[in-house]
């Protein structure tokens, strides 16, 4: 299991600490992740999840955003040896930028690398632990790699942080067929 199976963002108390911010940003991901957690909705998750996202790519720099926007037009044609180029020169450029790494790992997904996609994931939760969207990835690898059990545990820290999380109907469940 990686090592972002030791974060517990379930456990009361303070979020951890993103990797880089300043006293202004950490403040609004605090306020940011105390909103999504009183959500009574799916709408109204959704909506949170929209201005975190916001958030996390407002944390990178033009040129991480022309990267970035270069690898999702080259996703779109479904060119994903393409997107990794600039996937990869996001994170070469901008290392401490979390969501460039989750933009990594989330290419090497669709690629179908599944072990550099759990490695780009390790950089994003440690930059940024409570991505939940990482650890639901991680748990989704997890889940394909037919290890459902070991796929439980980030998908519940990442239900812990996100409660309307859209993968929450894999958790508890051994979805795959019998032998």
């Amino acid at each position: 299991m990686l090592a972002s199976a030791n974060i517990r963002a379930a456990e009361p108390g303070p979020i951890p600490p993103a990797v880089g911010l300043s006293e202004s940003a950490a403040k609004e991901r605090v306020a940011l992740f105390a909103a999504l957690a009183a959500t009574k909705s799916d709408a109204e998750a959704r909506e949170v999840e929209d201005r975190l996202w916001t958030f996390w790519r407002s944390l990178g720099d033009d040129e991480s955003h022309r990267l970035l926007d270069r690898s999702r037009a080259a996703q779109l044609r479904f060119a994903y040896a393409d997107a990794l180029v600039y996937n990869k020169a996001v994170v070469a450029h901008a290392p401490q930028f979390a969501e460039g790494w989750n933009q990594l790992g989330y290419v090497y997904f669709l690629a179908g690398d599944y072990d550099a996609s759990l490695a780009a994931i390790e950089h994003v939760l440690a930059l940024e632990p409570m991505h939940y969207a990482a650890l639901a990835g991680e748990g989704i690898i997890l889940f394909y790699e037919g290890k459902v059990r070991e796929a439980q545990a980030p998908l519940k820290q990442a239900l812990a942080i996100d409660p309307w999380l859209k993968e929450r109907n894999l958790i508890g469940k051994d979805l795959l067929p019998e032998p």
